[in-house]
């Protein structure tokens, strides 16, 4: 993508999110929508959370696997 698209599209984007911020702060309703906000952010925030806990327990895993057809080839070698 060129650079002035990419520059077009972020203005884009920006005059959206600021359009959308602006109506919902000046909604009668701007506590529900900040509520919301709030609750999906939580949400947002635990799945990352839990999917960095994830990789880090899969990483350690593979390092154990690792470790052991390192030691397993070593043993190999040795015979030989």
């Amino acid at each position: 993508m060129k650079s002035e698209a990419k520059l077009l599209l972020g203005l884009g984007i920006g005059v959206a999110l600021g359009a959308a911020v602006g109506y919902i702060m000046g909604s009668d309703k701007k506590e529900e929508w900040l509520e919301q906000a709030n609750a999906f952010a939580d949400k947002v925030r635990a799945n990352v959370k839990s999917a960095i806990y994830k990789g880090k327990s899969e990483v350690n895993d593979l390092k154990e696997d690792i470790d052991d057809i390192a030691e397993i080839a070593k043993k190999e070698l040795a015979k030989h």
